[in-house]
């Protein structure tokens, strides 16, 4: 699938124009942070060259974008671990011009593959913009639903972005079939939990009603959606939030078990979000692993409705299904 994407992928491509040695804040990033909706509905062809989602959610995309992997596409820069699954690297290309190079796993699909597209045996998607400052491109893993490995390259100025990024992403494919690099995480990781799994519908039913959707978002983030109405579960690596609570402007709530969170409502009473440290981040003590609740009205709003009570009775039942902190 190449030519137009809708202005919610062009809106996708901003985490690729940061500019080299632009540093990642990490407090505001999301696993929603540039996963993109899966646009169509379709039903990817089944991949062949299979790959297990459970084993993909431990790799360490920062690994497959290794001077090994860049090198030949340019002069790398650090590469910076935005996520579990997200990787940027914002470097230049061969002629010195900036190249921003973006690997995520697990995101939802963008689009549907032509028939018989393949990369390394996966089915495969590529679009760019339409003034040619982006490209995405996915090897598509998973099918229910439809998520994959995808490499966003980008840069201010125009340009052939796809060959560069089909081969960072080819490299990556080949790198985690032949010896995938894990991430080192502590042993009360968050990372092989599923959230679409540790929240019950009659929980769900509290926040969006009974006839709630349920739908993965990335590998590590679970929405539910009802009547004018959103709910949001992310497991993601990031500042931890008792550290950025005056800048985030959020106060601190117990929720029993020993867990004290921070708490944001709006001021229309319409929103508000919950977070608190799970686990330690072994390669950087000022990050941790991130539990993240948001509940949103955003149409109907109900007198008297307080969000954040209801996200607390939501915090409250899912801490027991986690692994102990």
């Amino acid at each position: 699938m190449r030519g137009s994407l809708s202005l919610i992928v062009a809106g996708a491509a901003l985490v690729l124009v940061a500019g080299c040695g632009t540093s990642v804040d990490l407090a505001k990033s999301t696993s929603a942070r540039s996963t993109v909706p899966a646009t169509s509905g379709f039903k990817a062809p089944v991949p062949t060259g299979t790959l297990d989602p459970e084993e993909l959610r431990r790799i360490n995309p920062c690994a497959l974008m290794d001077d090994a992997a860049l090198k030949p596409l340019g002069q790398p820069a650090q590469s910076r671990l935005r996520d579990y699954s997200q990787c940027s690297n914002y470097m230049k290309d061969k002629n010195g011009d900036e190249l921003n190079l973006t690997l995520s796993i697990g995101d939802l699909t963008i689009g549907q593959p032509d028939a018989g597209a393949e990369i390394a045996g996966l089915p495969y998607v590529e679009s760019e913009l339409d003034d040619k400052t982006a490209c995405f491109l996915t090897a598509i893993t998973d099918t229910n639903p439809n998520r994959g490995i995808t490499v966003q390259a980008g840069r201010r100025n125009k340009g052939d972005l796809c060959t560069p990024g089909r081969a960072l992403l080819e490299s990556a494919l080949a790198r985690i079939r032949k010896d995938a690099p894990k991430l080192e995480l502590a042993k009360n990781t968050l990372v092989d939990l599923e959230p679409c799994t540790l929240v019950s519908d009659t929980v769900v039913a509290t926040l969006v009603g009974e006839k709630s959707r349920k739908r993965p978002s990335g590998a590590h983030a679970c929405a539910w959606n009802g009547d004018g109405v959103s709910f949001m579960l992310t497991f993601r690596i990031g500042a931890r939030p008792d550290t950025v609570a005056e800048a985030a402007g959020t106060t601190p709530v117990n929720l029993g078990d020993g867990v004290t969170a921070q708490q944001k409502p709006d001021d229309d009473g319409s929103r508000c979000r919950i977070d608190w440290s799970h686990a330690t981040f072994p390669e950087d003590e000022e990050r941790a692993e991130v539990i993240a609740l948001d509940y949103s009205r955003y149409s109907g709003k109900v007198a008297g409705e307080d969000p954040c009570a209801k996200l607390q009775t939501v915090a409250k039942a899912l801490i027991p299904r986690l692994p102990k902190r």
